[in-house]
């Protein structure tokens, strides 16, 4: 059976870009930090088990092992759902379904979790943000009435001494498998 040049090409360009999906993305999205949400400190006793029993075999010496650790703890114990939702984390622990700020709670809890449990320099800090997203510059926010859509959540993981910023959103990764994003540079 002969594939034809045109499909041939299509496969070609298709599986390209499913390798390279996450520089594709991070060249035509970008986000824009509009506003901090609050810190959760993780006391639950089942989140703080379920991190622990996660991490037994883990090697967590640095801060991008902490950073993959956080991301497959938080795909692993979260569904999305538009619906009304916690976004606690130490609640999200047994009822697992949430949207973008929930995971981004969560996300930046177990990180913070683990970097306090590491030997890492205390300068680094992961925190919950509200943002914008703009595809090619324009925001894409506007093009949508529900009150749902006014903003979307990620995580900055930042060090204080060096002023060194990772950009994660955990739902992102979740469900496109793309472990970091870009900012929009003003």
């Amino acid at each position: 059976m002969k594939i034809s040049k045109k499909i041939y090409t299509l496969i070609v360009l298709i599986a390209l870009l499913y390798v390279f999906k996450g520089y594709v993305y991070r060249v035509f999205v970008k986000y824009e930090s509009i506003q901090e949400r609050k810190e959760y400190s993780v006391h639950n006793s089942e989140l703080i088990s379920y991190i622990e029993n996660s991490t037994i075999n883990s090697d967590l010496s640095g801060i991008i092992s902490i950073i993959d650790k956080s991301n497959k703890l938080t795909n692993e114990k979260l569904k999305f759902t538009s619906s009304k939702c916690d976004v606690d984390p130490n609640k999200l622990v047994n009822s697992s379904k949430t949207h973008c700020v929930g995971y981004a709670y969560f996300y930046a809890s177990t990180c913070n979790y683990l970097l306090k449990r590491s030997k890492l320099p205390v300068e680094w800090k992961a925190k919950a943000y509200a943002s914008k997203l703009y595809f090619l510059g324009v925001d894409i926010h506007k093009y949508f009435d529900s009150p749902f859509f006014k903003n979307h959540d990620f995580v900055i993981v930042e060090n204080s001494n060096t002023g060194e910023r990772i950009y994660i959103d955990p739902t992102i990764s979740d469900y496109l498998g793309i472990d970091s994003v870009s900012i929009r540079s003003n």
